[in-house]
């Protein structure tokens, strides 16, 4: 039995028909200690066959070691969305990325065929004044249907700058994680860190916010 209902497939086909460069992603499982790499690897699998254009790699968190440390994987399980070429941009879903999550990952896959970012003019200036290494965690739960909407965000901002690294941590998954970073509701996000935003707030505001904190 499949993980997506016949109408999300429907769904999902017709917006992957607007796919237009060939997108790579990477999933790094684990055979110890990892609740869900196995559903997982199935969604990755399940959603790369709707699509002649995705293209998925399957490395093992201690047999890949060498693979594993080249892209800095943290922890299982773990996607990467890549571009043709292999770039990495960054970009890590910690976790399972099911429920409202699978938005966050159906948009990238997207944004990086069509190598198009929505956001202004003006806000992607102020992300371009960012010139320090930055790390955004943004804690998610697969019902929320607010967190997409700041993972969507952080992702953006990691294909506009190199310097920052966007991580989508799913927090029922990550519990230790989300009690250091005193999670008590989703989403939360973690610059660096050391600075916090919580909840979901529009996007020119959580830009601002990162800005004038960090430039």
């Amino acid at each position: 039995m499949g993980i997506f209902s016949e109408n999300d497939v429907k769904v999902i086909q017709t917006h992957l028909e607007e796919m237009i460069d060939p997108v790579h992603l990477v999933f790094v499982k684990s055979e110890k200690n990892c609740r869900y790499c196995r559903e997982c690897r199935q969604l990755i699998m399940e959603f790369a066959n709707y699509s002649d254009r995705i293209y998925v790699s399957v490395f093992d968190f201690e047999e890949d070691s060498k693979e594993i440390q080249e892209l800095n994987v943290e922890r299982v399980p773990a996607i990467i969305p890549m571009d043709k070429n292999m770039t990495d941009f960054g970009i890590r879903f910690y976790g399972i990325p099911s429920g409202y999550e699978f938005q966050s990952l159906l948009g990238i896959v997207l944004q990086i065929s069509k190598n198009k970012v929505g956001l202004r003019d003006e806000l992607k200036t102020l992300i371009a004044r960012i010139q320090k290494p930055m790390t955004i965690q943004t804690f998610v739960t697969p019902v929320c249907s607010y967190c997409p909407s700041i993972v969507r965000l952080i992702h953006k901002m990691a294909l506009l700058n190199p310097l920052i690294k966007a991580e989508m941590i799913e927090v029922t998954e990550f519990p230790e994680l989300g009690k250091e970073a005193n999670v008590k509701g989703v989403p939360k996000t973690i610059i660096n860190k050391t600075f916090e935003i919580e909840g979901a707030i529009p996007e020119d505001q959580f830009i601002h916010k990162i800005v004038e904190n960090f430039t």
